[in-house]
């Protein structure tokens, strides 16, 4: 039973991480490797109408917004992350250092607060990658790794109290399982409490909290929709969507400039004689880091980008070591250089799909045309078809 116990904790705690780590993973050398196995169930899940918004985001990863409250949420994500995996860690050397020692029930340092600070700990963590790759995908994980880890603890603690008796029943009852105070314990009481059944309540929990998680979930994503710079306009058939906070005529004029270019206007023409029905477009720095998520960068782009990969990887995960801001990270947007990334939209079967459902969560966007333009002269500086992939092939990737 013990060994079983250690495979599924092991087994979910390595999908869940493994999943989570996708912005990690996805920036270092591995990303290769990496999305040749998740590449696949993203473009699985995606390619099924009922499932496709598990590959969307409902909080801003690309884009600053107009909020700093959701600027925040990134960067404190990323801390809580890291906070969260060394306090795990420092828990993990303290039970195997006691094991090592036979030092019998460990109720020191981590454990004199809570009974399964381990689990308390990943769940930060967790919480962390949410936030700052907030994916659906990873939102419905990591509610059923909070159940799956709450049965593990109680499977855990009966082993303990088979092994030690009333000493470790002692260290229960003066000890909160998770949290101090027990809140979660109180609010399980109050709404499940009334089923007989421990495991249909158990089961009834995880269902109505998955429900309400989600549907706030939804909500988030709208608001973080409204919050961001982001403009439709019809008459180009094209919805804008700026990396950085930025006024509609300013956006506008962007745009403007490059319609004005007569190779521009063939190239969008001959899309739409294909059957293209409207376009995506990210404004952002000429040397937005994260361009990547996005379409592949200029070949003489890629070599700093791979060189700076671990640098950023440092930066995600440690923000706290670092003065720039959530905005900073991703570049400036000067009154000289931008890049404009005109990406095509498709439902999940194949069938092209018009500019003013870019947003929709079945929507996936691929490059098809890369904008250098300077603005002090008005003028474009650089046009270049693209292949139809990010950096890492066409998995789906955040809009905003």
């Amino acid at each position: 039973m013990a060994a079983n116990e250690s495979l599924i904790k092991g087994s979910v705690t390595f999908l869940y991480l493994l999943i989570g780590l996708e912005i990690v993973i996805m920036i270092s050398p591995f990303a290769g490797y990496f999305y040749a196995g998740y590449g696949p169930l993203l473009d699985f899940l995606y390619g099924i109408k009922t499932t496709a918004w598990l590959t969307g985001f409902f909080l801003p990863h690309a884009v600053a917004s107009k909020n700093n409250l959701l600027n925040f949420l990134n960067a404190l994500g990323r801390s809580l992350f890291s906070l969260g995996l060394i306090a795990f860690l420092v828990g993990a050397v303290q039970v195997y250092t006691a094991k090592f020692r036979r030092k019998g029930i460990v109720s020191s340092m981590l454990y004199r607060w809570v009974r399964h600070p381990q689990y308390l700990f990943l769940a930060i963590s967790g919480l962390g990658l949410l936030l700052f790759w907030p994916r659906f995908l990873i939102l419905v994980l990591y509610i059923s790794m909070l159940f799956v880890y709450y049965i593990l603890a109680r499977n855990e603690e009966d082993r303990m109290l088979k092994l030690h008796g009333d000493s470790y029943a002692a260290y229960m009852q003066r000890t909160a399982m998770f949290v101090p105070g027990e809140p979660g314990k109180k609010i399980f009481r109050v709404f499940f409490g009334w089923i007989k059944s421990p495991t249909l309540a158990l089961a009834v929990a995880y269902g109505v909290t998955l429900f309400f998680v989600l549907l706030a979930a939804f909500g988030l994503r709208h608001y973080t929709i409204s919050q961001i710079s982001t403009i439709y306009l019809p008459e180009k058939q094209i919805t804008v969507v700026s990396i950085l906070p930025r006024s509609d005529q300013a956006i506008k004029d962007t745009l403007d400039a490059a319609y004005e270019d007569s190779i521009i206007k063939s190239i969008l023409s001959k899309y739409r004689q294909e059957g293209h029905k409207g376009f995506l477009v990210h404004l952002m720095p000429a040397q937005y880091m994260m361009q990547g998520l996005f379409v592949t960068p200029f070949n003489s782009e890629e070599k700093p980008i791979r060189k700076s990969s671990w640098r950023n990887v440092v930066g995600f995960i440690f923000p706290f070591l670092s003065h720039h801001n959530h905005q900073e990270m991703m570049g400036r947007m000067n009154n000289k250089d931008v890049r404009l990334v005109f990406s095509q939209l498709t439902w999940p079967d194949g069938k092209y799909a018009t500019a003013d459902k870019a947003l929709n969560f079945s929507v996936k966007h691929l490059p098809l045309l890369k904008v250098d333009i300077d603005l002090e002269k008005n003028s474009v500086q650089e046009v270049e078809k693209t292949l139809q992939q990010n950096f890492w092939g066409q998995m789906p990737m955040p809009s905003f």
